[in-house]
C-alpha cells in the first residue's frame, strides 16, 4: 500500500518539531545547571589585601652616622695631603703620644643616635681598651663601617641593618674624654679612607 503524497511532509514536520523540542528541553537544563553552580559561588566584595607593603627605597648615597644638628666634628682623619693645620687638627694625644687619626670623632653636648651609613651586614661587636664599644658593618663595594666609642649597642652580629637604622648611642672612650663621642671609621679593600670623602657620594663612585 502506497503512502499518500501529504504523509511525508507530516513525518518531516514531527521530526523537526521533535528535535525543537529536545533542544528546548535540554537547553534549559543546562541552562538550569549553571546557575545552580553560580548560585555555590562566594563572591568577594571587600578587599583582599588590607595591609600595603611600601617598597623600601634603598640608597647607596653615603649618609652621616648621625641625624642630629648638634653634633660637630672634634677630630678629623688625617690626610698626607691636607695642610699643616688640618694635620694638627687631626693628631691624637694618647698616653703623652701624639698619633694621627684614623676615623673621625663627632661629638654633641648631649648623648645622640648613631646611624648605619649604609645597608649592610654587622660583622662584628667588641670592646676596644680605648675605644670602648665597636659595631662593625659591612657593605658594597668592599666597604666597612666602624663606630667606635659607643655606650649602647641596639644590633646583632650577622644582623642585616637598613641605612639609617640606628645601631647604638653615643659614649666615652680615652682619647676624647670630653663624652657624647662617636669615633667613625671607614676601609675599603682593608684601608683606612677618609670618611668625609665619601659621605654624600654614591658608593658607586668608590
Amino acid at each position: 500500500m502506497k503512502l499518500k503524497p501529504f504523509v511525508f511532509p507530516f513525518l518531516y514536520l514531527s521530526l523537526i518539531f521533535t528535535l525543537v523540542l529536545g533542544l528546548y528541553f535540554t537547553s534549559n537544563a543546562l541552562t538550569n545547571e549553571v546557575n545552580d553552580s553560580l548560585n555555590d559561588i562566594t563572591y568577594v566584595s571587600s578587599v583582599i589585601l588590607n595591609d600595603v607593603i611600601p617598597v623600601i627605597n634603598v640608597s647607596s648615597t653615603v649618609i652621616n652616622p648621625y641625624n642630629d644638628e648638634t653634633v660637630s666634628i672634634s677630630k678629623y682623619f688625617y690626610n698626607m695631603e691636607d695642610d699643616s693645620e688640618r694635620q694638627k687638627e687631626s693628631l691624637i694625644y694618647f698616653d703623652d703620644t701624639y698619633m694621627p687619626n684614623t676615623g673621625i670623632d663627632y661629638i654633641s653636648q648631649n648623648k645622640f643616635d648613631v646611624i648605619s651609613i649604609l645597608e649592610g651586614t654587622v660583622i662584628d661587636i667588641k670592646e676596644d681598651e680605648i675605644l670602648g664599644k665597636i659595631v662593625e658593618i659591612k657593605h658594597d663595594n668592599e666597604i666597612i663601617s666602624s663606630y667606635g666609642s659607643l655606650s649602647e649597642i641596639n644590633v646583632q652580629k650577622g644582623e642585616i641593618v637598613n641605612q639609617g637604622v640606628k645601631i647604638g648611642v653615643s659614649g666615652n672612650n680615652k682619647i676624647t674624654p670630653e663624652g657624647n663621642n662617636l669615633h667613625l671609621e671607614i676601609y675599603q679593600n682593608g684601608l683606612n679612607i677618609d670618611p668625609l670623602k665619601i659621605i654624600g657620594k654614591n658608593i658607586g663612585d668608590f
